[in-house]
């Protein structure tokens, strides 16, 4: 995908990058730009020497504008993508070098293994009806190993880690806050009133969640990579984390888009999540508001980050965008 914030690099770039992280002996052979992306720039590079290929991943350059919770998001990938890798049994790449030094090239940057398969996104028509709801049980036990991984703050982490709030409540409304003013400086045209009034009214909710867990916030189809082996389709691999932050493991689901529908159609899905997360299978009313709660958030987000598209694309974003906002604001103003 387009955008202005990926920090394209020259093949001579790339290989001067490469002889860095694996010495001056590694052979180089095809290098491809991969598309998929809306944020970062990415290159699949084949190794001749290690018969093998990996991914360069490249941070925007500190010129590009990007939304306030954005800032220095690939260290926040790295340190989480590290931390599930130690924690869990997710099929997560391998970080095999990264550099946050900008002394090679003016952004942060890492290689990783490069992973077998397809995302799902581009490959969920073709998954038969019984292999899709076993895959979605597995992700449910995924997901409730990320939300076992707990920290000691809340918020969106630094590159070690750490976030910056004792409370849920005043994380959240940080977090929000920072959109809503990048919208305002961005002359995003939304219904920041009506918002800022639901959030204010609704902000008690968030006071339920006490313990900050790993939520992921970008566990997509698209980052879902899977392989069909023997007419089965499995899964091979889960990337990018540089959204993650500390918080409500419910805030996780509004942004499974293309795997999960609304919870309550996902009888199987919920199922399996909340054996695995040993937590309760109904869903209290505070619960689902704070669900609510973070659809906005994210659709808030996906609003205001349209000014670095190409114009009909941005208008499709936004518009869909705005039309889930409202939908979660005329809920919140009922509940």
């Amino acid at each position: 995908m387009k955008s202005i914030t990926k920090n394209q690099l020259t093949d001579q770039q790339i290989i001067s990058l490469v002889k860095n992280a694996f010495g001056d002996d590694c052979k180089i052979g095809e290098i491809t730009e991969l598309k998929g992306g809306a944020f970062n720039s990415a290159y699949s590079i084949e190794r001749l020497s290690e018969n093998d290929k990996v991914v360069l991943k490249i941070s925007t350059s500190p010129d590009t504008p990007v939304l306030s919770y954005e800032k220095d998001l690939m260290r926040r990938e790295i340190f989480t993508c590290k931390h599930i890798s130690k924690n869990t049994s997710l099929p997560v790449p391998e970080i095999l070098y990264h550099d946050i030094s900008r002394e090679k090239i003016s952004s942060d940057y890492f290689f990783m293994s490069c992973l077998e398969g397809f995302p799902m996104q581009d490959v969920k028509k073709k998954i038969p009806a019984d292999n899709l709801v076993k895959l979605k049980e597995e992700m449910a036990g995924y997901f409730a190993q990320i939300h076992k991984i707990k920290g000691t703050t809340f918020g969106y982490m630094n590159g070690d880690g750490t976030a910056l709030y004792a409370n849920w409540k005043e994380a959240f409304s940080h977090m929000f806050k920072m959109i809503l003013d990048d919208g305002r400086r961005l002359n995003r045209n939304l219904p920041y009133d009506r918002i800022e009034k639901a959030l204010e009214e609704h902000s008690s909710i968030l006071s339920g969640v006490t313990e900050p867990s790993l939520v992921d916030f970008d566990l997509w189809a698209g980052n879902i990579f899977l392989k069909e082996t023997g007419g089965e389709y499995k899964i091979t691999g889960i990337v990018d984390f540089e959204r993650a932050f500390w918080g409500d493991p419910l805030a996780d689901f509004p942004s499974a888009v293309m795997l999960l529908k609304d919870l309550d159609k996902e009888e199987d899905f919920w199922t399996a999540y909340t054996k695995a997360a040993e937590r309760a299978t109904e869903r209290s009313k505070e619960e689902e508001a704070r669900i609510v709660m973070y659809r906005m958030y994210l659709f808030t987000i996906m609003a205001v980050e349209t000014y670095r598209y190409g114009k009909l694309y941005a208008l499709l974003q936004k518009t869909f965008s705005v039309s889930v906002i409202k939908k979660c604001l005329k809920k919140l103003e009922s509940f």
